[in-house]
């Protein structure tokens, strides 16, 4: 019987338990100590081999540098024997395999292999192949002149095989090391493991053999020896913790089922209580849904009527952009876009023929979009018509001045206590077509025109027009320009450039705008300006992607004609 007692099979199973584990342990740390020794061995070789890169680089950088005069010399004197003393000096270095020096028509004024160069193998032009092969262009600058002229070449190749050699070899040695030095951890941290862990473990696991299931807190579990401050002690302390606990859940367990049963019965009452007042709540929530039904309702017929007043308002806005065909024969053609972000913006536009045959066009940018832009341009071309009709004022700076002025005092913002801050940026040109002269004068505003096949621009003067806050130039400066036959100019406000980028998520820029504008006209000799306009909006598009417009957009391209052409 004494071969069943449960007391003497305890002994056998922590035997196997405490082999297996220190198995297991041992397995662990040699491994994980071998896989950190090679990834740091690896990080070291990967180290040194781009240290020994870079010295090699800067190191043959360097020999090229100090041989590239004498070997200039060679090449430009056309001189075998001085180039030989180069090749012979650069061969003597045993990490290069092969010299060269020829001439700036390809002839070989000195050639040396090295005796001991072999082919390179796989590994080798793997890690050195991008450095095999280096040269150096020679240039001689005659007296008197500061040009360098090409007179030949120095190319050297280097032995790769003895560059892989001390890379293999450091490898070597750091694995051995590293195995060696893994083995070593291993069998001290599996020794120490044992010592304090496995073995308190295996004690601790037959005390909890012993415990009897119905009556849990009969054993306590013995304290370990030498445990009794650390992590072990506390398990053994929770253990015996645990075990009074569970047996007093047992004799608690009868009290808790009987509670549970009256707070179920509890519940069920709140239940119902919660039902009713759920029923009422949705009631009161059927009766707010119906008065919010009545205002989205009503919300709907503001909205439309607020539409149709911004609809009509932009009816109102459109009649007061000039005809395209209002310059008549001045120019060869004419086209314009006109693009609010809303049904109504703050850009607005000025097409005149004037009484002595010139042609005066204007765009403004407008503080603001929507409604409030497009009051600004109603207080901008009503003060463009007062200076064009009853003031005269016909030169671009002059026109610009003024609008300033009459701006700031239309909207009362010439005066300190001013509560309003708006204003505008604007560019006037004037067109002579019997003088073939166009005079443009911009505030924030560019010009951008042909000439020979590219896209040149006029900046605009830096400031702005009618604010109250920000000053107006100093001055307005004109400029005079005498622009080819069938050429185009364009005129612009700032949401073509402002334009943000789908993928890029930048501005298009004026830059890149004269760029496409170039391509068109340069791929589209004698297009329409219409049409032109339409390729420019298509490429826009292709810009923006699925990023929205952000701003008011107005361009007006026209060609000049010059009086010959007149009607």
């Amino acid at each position: 019987m004494t071969s069943t007692d449960p007391s003497s099979a305890a002994p056998r199973r922590p035997s196997r338990q405490r082999f297996g584990l220190t198995a297991r342990q041992a397995l662990a740390t040699l491994l994980v100590a071998v896989v950190v020794g090679l990834l740091g061995g690896a990080v070291e070789l990967l180290l040194d081999l781009s240290r020994l890169r870079g010295e090699t680089r800067d190191q043959m950088a360097a020999t090229l540098e100090l041989v590239r005069p004498s070997a200039t010399e060679a090449a430009f004197q056309l001189n075998p024997a001085l180039a030989e003393q180069v090749v012979s000096g650069l061969i003597a270095n045993p990490t290069i395999a092969g010299v060269r020096v020829s001439d700036n028509f390809g002839n070989v004024l000195a050639r040396r292999d090295s005796p001991t160069g072999t082919r390179p193998g796989p590994l080798a032009r793997r890690l050195f192949g991008d450095l095999r092969h280096q040269e150096v262009d020679l240039t001689y600058t005659a007296p008197g002149s500061t040009r360098p002229e090409p007179v030949g070449q120095l190319e050297v190749d280097l032995a790769l095989p003895q560059l892989t050699a001390r890379v293999t070899d450091r490898a070597t040695t750091s694995l051995i090391a590293n195995l060696g030095r893994a083995l070593l951890i291993s069998l001290v941290l599996v020794a120490l493991f044992h010592l304090l862990v496995t073995a308190p473990l295996l004690r601790l696991a037959g005390a909890i053999g012993r415990i009897e299931p119905d009556r849990p807190g009969a054993h306590p579990v013995p304290a370990l020896k030498g445990h009794g401050g650390d992590e072990l002690g506390r398990v053994v302390t929770s253990l015996n913790d645990l075990l009074g606990a569970s047996q007093k859940g047992l004799d608690e367990r009868d009290r808790a089922r009987a509670d549970l049963e009256a707070l179920t019965r509890d519940l069920e009452a709140r239940v119902a209580a919660r039902t009713a007042d759920l029923a009422r709540e949705k009631a009161e929530t059927e009766r707010a849904f119906e008065r919010l039904d009545a205002a989205h309702r009503e919300l709907d017929k503001t909205n439309r009527l607020m539409m149709e007043s911004i609809a009509y308002a932009r009816r109102i806005q459109t009649s007061w952009l000039p005809d395209p065909a209002a310059l008549g024969d001045a120019v060869a053609d004419i086209a314009v876009r006109w693009k609010p972000l809303h049904l109504v913006g703050g850009d607005y536009y000025w097409l005149e023929r004037l009484p002595d045959g010139r042609a005066l066009l204007a765009v403004i940018d407008c503080t603001g979009h929507g409604v409030p832009g497009a009051f600004m341009t109603m207080v901008a071309a009503s003060a463009l018509d007062r200076i064009l009709h009853e003031q005269g004022l016909t030169r671009p700076a002059q026109v610009l001045e003024e609008m300033d002025r009459m701006v700031r005092a239309r909207l009362r913002q010439d005066r300190p206590e001013a509560e309003s801050d708006d204003g505008l940026e604007a560019a006037v040109c004037l067109w002579d077509p019997r003088a073939g002269t166009l005079v443009f004068a911009g505030v924030g505003l560019p010009l951008l025109y042909m000439e020979g096949g590219e896209m040149l621009d006029i900046r605009g003067a830096r400031g702005a027009l009618g604010y109250r806050s920000l000053p107006a130039p100093d001055r307005v400066r004109e400029h005079l320009l005498s622009p080819a036959p069938g050429q185009p100019v364009f005129l612009f406000t700032d949401g073509l450039p402002d334009q943000m980028g789908d993928e890029s998520r930048r501005l298009l820029g004026r830059r890149r705008l004269g760029g496409i504008l170039a391509r068109l006209v340069n791929d589209n000799p004698g297009k329409p300006m219409a049409d032109l306009l339409a390729g420019l909006e298509d490429e826009l598009a292709a810009w923006r992607g699925v990023e929205p417009l952000r701003d008011d957009l107005t361009v007006i391209a026209l060609v000049p004609r010059d009086d010959d052409s007149a009607g």
